[in-house]
Parts: structure tokens; sequence; C-alpha cells
């Protein structure tokens, strides 16, 4: 995504590529991130954390984690729209996975943060092979010695994801709109304030 990028036309506003560590100990790159931030955080428009992508094949949908939180989703709306794709929440939204990820420390700041993960309808298998895929991973191998590699891994739909991440944040990059927390989210005071400082 960083290279597609670099090599294509400049877009109108910056972008920047983190690859932050030690989530698992909580959180600790991002949060040493926005806390000592290379950007005024009243500066950066929004964010798309890439955290984890299903290697099971296309699917016909992506699953938007927080759903219902900024209006990046109407831009990634409007981008599934035109790949024949659309969005949906958290299957598990008790599981919390949207305060356990990297993107939550700049949200906590006021920046918008969309968390794309992969889809659960699959091309093949429809969504009872991505909810049965999705939950043997869960029981069977996350956080264990099972995550690992494996040979068999179809990187087709990741490539759709990141194709669809890139797509939004170039939009967002080559705009002049300040997507907004929608209405009601904990977090879009903080942002507001953040923007009367600049």
């Amino acid at each position: 995504m960083a290279e597609k990028a670099a090599s294509g036309p400049k877009p109108q506003r910056s972008m920047t590529f983190l690859a932050v560590t030690l989530e698992e100990s909580g959180l600790l790159g991002s949060a040493y991130f926005g806390a000592h931030p290379l950007i005024p955080l009243n500066k950066i428009v929004g964010g798309i954390n890439i955290d984890a992508l299903q290697p099971a094949g296309p699917s016909k949908d992506v699953v938007v984690i927080g759903y219902g939180a900024s209006q990046l989703e109407d831009t990634l709306g409007a981008v599934l729209k035109e790949k024949g794709r659309v969005m949906g929440p958290d299957p598990e939204p008790q599981a919390g996975y949207f305060y356990r990820s990297d993107h939550v420390e700049l949200a906590k700041k006021g920046v918008p943060m969309l968390y794309i993960d992969s889809g659960v309808d699959l091309v093949t298998g429809g969504k009872e092979a991505g909810m049965k895929l999705g939950e043997d991973y869960c029981t069977n191998a996350y956080h264990s010695p099972k995550d690992e590699f494996h040979d068999d891994w179809d990187f087709s739909g990741m490539a759709d994801d990141i194709n669809v991440d890139y797509e939004v944040a170039s939009r967002i990059a080559n705009s002049t709109a300040w997507p907004e927390w929608y209405k009601g989210n904990e977090f879009k005071a903080i942002r507001e304030a953040s923007l009367k400082g600049q």
C-alpha cells in the first residue's frame, strides 16, 4: 500500500504509514506515537488500521470494527459500492476489538479512525464458511503457537481488502474534507476541541 502511494501521483495531502510495535504488550508503540506524534494530531485528517486480514479468499463484504463511528465509513461505503461489495458491523462487538487495537490510541486523541477487517461472506462458501474459518482461528490458533503461516493460505482476498484500504486512503488524501466522528461518538468532543487549536 505504501509502495503504491509512493509510486503513484503525489496526493494533495501527505500520507503517513506507521508500523508500530508492542500491541500485545499494551498498545505501547501506538500509545507512544499518540503521546509524541510526528505530525500534530489536529493536522491528521484520519487514519485506517490494518490489523489482521484473513487468508480465506475473496469476500463479498468487509467488517468494520467499531461500526457506526465516523464519516470515514461514508468513503468506505462509496468505494465498496463501486466494487460490488458491502460493509457490515463486527459480528462480535462484545469482544471489544475496537479498544484492543492500535488505532484506538489515536481515536482517544480525537483522530477519526477506521478499522477495516476481512469480510465473512466469502465468494466461495458464503457466510457459513467465513464464520466457520473465523471461529476455527479464534478457537485453535489465536494467540497460540499454531498462529503461524500455512502454505494453503489464499491471499487474493487480502489483496482485495488492501486495495479497498488504499482507495479509501487515497480519496481522503485527495480531498479537502475533514471526516468527523458521528454524532454521539465518545471521541467527537475531543476532536472538536483539538481542531479549535488549529
